[in-house]
């Protein structure tokens, strides 16, 4: 663990901090809004306006996936493979032109009207799941309702078969497993390559009945993309679906009833739905930073970073910037907040930002309806040991059923 005078993210696995990130963030962009983590060996940007202006400038690359695989010893690339592979298919970490005709596979599908059209899932989703737990007054918000909520509109959207249906339980995040340098995951992703593969000939011809197939139907008529380009973005749709979206909704409750007042405002205004959805991402992320690499020399509040250097875009510092927005450690679901930094920005702006903040407002929508005065049962909440994923481990709560 590095110096606690040393500026450096890793301090955020000691106690002070794990729970509470924000602080720390404050602390480091008061004194340090662009510095280099001697034991993370990135640049650290922490400002809003910086992050928002580097996510679209063209000098810095995310396609880092070859290069830090090419960096492990032997014996350790070859057992990560097959989850390199899926991750380096991935539009996420592309640049144009290839980023540009990986996103043209899927964008086209996700359309607004596709997102209504998701709508009456996601809430009939919601409803068998608090069926289930409503009476009993009390449910953990994870694993009760967060993440079977997302699962099950995931495996709809991905056209996941219903034999291999058991594949997306308990889903890791891809990237938290690449760069821990993890094998846990690959028998799972090999299992459902198998099960993709079955239907490769009718989301071929356009036959096949899966939302996936419909979504990129015309883009395969019109596009030449690889059995290897399609199934990365297959598992990009899982991964962004399910393990992110899953623990934006627990963050969001978990901030909601730290924070009663609000909740019961969205109680009293559902009309603020949408809005709310925002300001609690910009509020607690699920996802904290996100890097790239220097393609030139480059200046950033005049500091200069080196080609080939890693730059780490702190996103949950952007979020909490006070020269952006006006007390931002206060929960506000009346704030404008879109403009919030969560789904990234420019090219790299997430394809699932839309059906994300239709999960968030359904799941709170469902949880005003039919229950009231929600409590924690644990005082501390228990968090994934990460300084990136800000996933809860689990989230026990108390409540009043409204009958």
């Amino acid at each position: 663990m590095p110096d606690p005078q040393t500026p450096s993210l890793l301090n955020l696995f000691s106690p002070e901090w794990s729970s509470d990130p924000y602080t720390f963030y404050r602390e480091l962009r008061e004194t340090s809004p662009v510095y280099f983590d001697e034991w993370m060996r990135t640049w650290v940007i922490l400002g809003y306006d910086e992050i928002s202006r580097l996510s679209k400038d063209e000098r810095l690359s995310g396609a880092r996936i070859d290069s830090f695989h090419e960096q492990l010893p032997a014996e350790v690339r070859a057992d990560i493979k097959p989850l390199k592979n899926a991750l380096s298919d991935m539009m996420l970490f592309n640049e144009p032109p290839r980023h540009t005709r990986l996103r043209q596979l899927i964008k086209p599908g996700l359309t607004p009207r596709f997102i209504r059209e998701m709508r009456p899932t996601i809430e009939k989703l919601a409803d068998e799941l608090l069926d289930r737990v409503v009476e009993q007054g009390r449910m953990d918000v994870i694993h009760d309702f967060s993440e079977p909520l997302t699962r099950g509109v995931v495996a709809r959207l991905a056209g996941v078969p219903d034999k291999a249906a058991h594949l997306l339980e308990n889903w890791p995040g891809l990237l938290h497993e690449f760069f821990t340098q993890s094998r846990n995951e690959i028998a799972r992703i090999t299992q459902l390559r198998e099960a993709f593969d079955e239907g490769g000939r009718e989301r071929r011809d356009g036959t096949g009945t899966d939302l996936f197939t419909q979504v990129i139907a015309e883009q395969l008529q019109h596009g030449d993309f690889s059995d290897d380009e399609i199934f990365a973005n297959f598992l990009l749709l899982i991964d962004a679906g399910q393990a992110t979206t899953t623990h934006l909704i627990g963050n969001a409750v978990l901030a909601l009833v730290n924070n009663p007042g609000q909740w019961e405002l969205l109680r009293d205004r559902p009309d603020l739905g949408v809005k709310a959805a925002h300001e609690l991402l910009r509020y607690d992320s699920s996802v904290q930073f996100t890097t790239r690499v220097a393609l030139t020399d480059i200046e950033v509040l005049g500091t200069r970073i080196p080609k080939d250097d890693s730059v780490t875009l702190l996103l949950g510092s952007g979020n909490r910037d006070p020269s952006h927005y006006e007390d931002p450690d206060r929960l506000d679901v009346t704030r404008r907040a879109a403009d919030h930094l969560s789904f990234g920005h420019g090219i790299h702006y997430c394809l699932g930002a839309s059906l994300a903040v239709a999960e968030i407002d359904v799941a709170l929508r469902r949880l005003l309806e039919r229950t009231r005065d929600m409590r924690l049962v644990e005082t501390q909440p228990v968090w994934l040991d990460s300084i990136n994923f800000r996933f809860l481990k689990r989230l026990p709560v108390t409540f009043e059923p409204v009958h």
